[in-house]
């Protein structure tokens, strides 16, 4: 594999944001060689990602500081190398971006070959074989193209809107109802609620809910053990005690499955994914309609942050752009409200906590509350759930009380039940 292309591209990684912008989620700088080469291109990758910006001379100095002299002598050296022999000008664009994008293409293609290759000699075929598979073109992030109402277009736009049949339902009826069917393909769903309120209760049963509808879900905990998360989703679905699931579980599980009409649906669960790019790579190489996390403010962010404002607003804003717009698919997420919304038994957007960044994100927040006499109502447990934001339905401020089937000891399990439909707030 020619360098020439690789030296293409960690010049236009250096000078132009349109390359980034379409190529930034295929370069990986950790698969390059050890070298000045790779530390060029794990510092453009890291700017760019913490300040959308292309690395320039002076900023790579910033970088160097800490290094051994004759190695940032060697970084330097090289860097120079790049923007003198490998200049982008408005003549050499064409060729450069021709030349990097056929170096990345070719690089993947040999890490494919590669990772083949040494399942083949570990005696591992049948992985070997799944890898070949499993290779496809990558072509970049796309852009989409601007709408001009007089192109004669609109009519297909509109043909592809997404049917109620896309959305994954939170199997709470009057919710359903109000969003058109549920969270829809692209969404960010944020359940809101002060801390043991039942967050984690409400994320399994959404799960459970778009498991019923036929959908492949990917759970992702990040607190509970995937024992505990597996056990409430099981007495969700049956709609029974720990105590009560049945002894053959397995084959009850098969009948229902069968009862529900179920024919693709899968549902798996997974310790908590550390970064917006590790989730990015797995989804893709996964048939999934819908994505769960308890918590997404557990996740890692890529840049260095002097707060929780700004590393959960990083990861919140990743999520939405890469996870839900990029991929097109629908992630709910929970998060924990602040002690004043404990306090006053009653919820708002300000309650979000660490980061508002996350309410800007997200499309639709799902908020829950409690007060003390809600908690020991006799028909209760009861809470109240509230549309706090809903960028797309319009139902802002529609709430209900709901009996919950969870906070009854060990008898309990994920389920709400309509008690009173309120006013809006």
């Amino acid at each position: 594999m020619s360098d020439n292309g690789m030296f293409w591209m960690a010049s236009l990684a250096a000078d132009d944001p349109a390359f980034l912008e379409k190529w930034r989620d295929q370069l990986k700088w950790e698969t390059l060689p050890k070298g000045p080469m790779q530390y060029i291109v794990a510092v453009e990758l890291l700017h760019w990602d913490t300040h959308s910006r292309v690395l320039d001379a002076p900023a790579l100095l910033s970088y160097l500081d800490d290094l051994d002299e004759g190695v940032a002598s060697e970084i330097s050296a090289l860097y120079l190398k790049l923007r003198e022999d490998y200049e982008i000008t408005d003549s050499s664009r064409p060729t450069a971006w021709e030349r990097a994008e056929e170096w990345i293409q070719n690089y993947y293609l040999g890490m494919a070959l590669d990772r083949a290759r040494e399942a083949l000699s570990s005696g591992n075929r049948e992985k070997a074989f799944s890898t070949l598979l499993g290779l496809h073109e990558v072509t970049g992030k796309q852009v989409t193209e601007p709408i001009t109402f007089e192109e004669g277009k609109l009519g297909d736009i509109l043909r592809l809107r997404p049917n109620p049949n896309d959305a994954c339902r939170t199997g709470i009826w009057e919710f359903d109802n109000w969003w058109e069917g549920g969270l829809y393909p692209g969404n960010l769903g944020i359940v809101l609620a002060p801390t043991n309120l039942g967050k984690s209760m409400a994320l399994a049963f959404l799960a459970t809910s778009a498991y019923r509808q036929n959908k492949r879900i990917l759970y992702f905990t990040y607190e509970l053990t995937t024992g505990q998360v597996v056990e409430r989703l099981l007495t969700a679905l049956f709609e029974c005690s720990k105590d009560a699931l049945p002894q053959d579980i397995d084959y009850q599980f098969l009948k229902k499955r069968e009862e529900w009409g179920l024919t693709r649906a899968s549902l798996v669960v997974d310790e908590g994914i550390e970064t917006v790019a590790d989730l990015k790579n797995l989804v893709e190489e996964s048939d999934v309609d819908l994505v769960l996390l308890d918590s997404a403010d557990d996740m890692h962010a890529v840049g260095k942050h002097e707060n929780t404002y700004t590393r959960q607003g990083e990861i919140y804003t990743d999520i939405h752009q890469t996870i839900c717009m990029g991929l097109k698919l629908p992630v709910w997420t929970s998060t924990q409200a602040t002690r004043e919304a404990v306090e006053k038994s009653r919820l708002s957007l300000k309650h979000m906590g660490d980061s508002f960044i996350k309410a800007r994100r997200a499309h639709i927040i799902l908020g829950m509350s409690q007060s003390q006499g809600q908690l020991e109502d006799p028909q209760g447990p009861l809470v109240n759930m509230y549309v706090l934001k809903d960028t797309l339905h319009g139902t802002r401020g529609k709430w209900g009380e709901y009996v919950t089937k969870f906070g009854k000891g060990k008898d309990g399990f994920p389920g709400f039940s309509l008690y009173n439909v309120g006013s809006a707030i």
